[in-house]
């Protein structure tokens, strides 16, 4: 049986998921008014994992008898001074998200609920892939600095990048 508290955590975890979705959303508003579409759709594709995120929690809660409860989410910045730092803000809220999820594997270990546990370590597995990404995208960006060309083919390869539906389904 699911207790209250462990219901709550991945409730409260869930929409964390779909606070970050709508974050990634944003800063993808600020990269279409900057003419960087490439950058633009890094993070739609971002807000897309997110939503995939969110929704593992909610499926999750549904398997163990649990109730998924969606709450009102905070209007997420869409300004910044630059492309670096839109990177810098999503690494920080990266960091966040692996830290809140390191926090409630501790809380389902102390409420000894195992399958949560089990469930919980997809996300510790992809908290470091996210955050290893955007690290990576942050060293590359302060190496282009101001350079046009540089930005311009980050953009680029950025216009690439694809949702990876296998992902979703583990």
């Amino acid at each position: 049986m699911l207790s209250k508290k462990i219901n709550d955590a991945l409730n409260k975890q869930m929409n964390k998921e779909f606070h970050a979705a709508y974050t990634y959303l944003a800063t993808a508003s600020y990269f279409e008014q900057e003419e960087l579409g490439g950058f633009a759709n890094f993070f739609r594709i971002q807000a897309q994992e997110e939503v995939q995120h969110a929704m593992k929690f909610f499926d999750y809660l549904h398997q163990v008898n649990g109730k998924p409860v969606l709450t009102a989410i905070d209007t997420p910045t869409s300004e910044f001074s630059s492309p670096l730092q839109a990177f810098e803000v999503s690494l920080a809220n990266e960091t966040k998200l692996a830290k809140d999820i390191s926090e409630m594997f501790s809380f389902a270990t102390t409420e000894g609920h195992a399958p949560t546990q089990i469930f919980l370590q997809w996300f510790i597995n992809e908290q470091v892939e996210e955050e290893a990404l955007f690290t990576r995208c942050i060293k590359r960006l302060k190496l282009v600095g101001k350079d046009a060309t540089g930005l311009l083919t980050l953009d680029k390869e950025f216009s690439e990048r694809t949702l990876d539906t296998a992902a979703a389904a583990e």
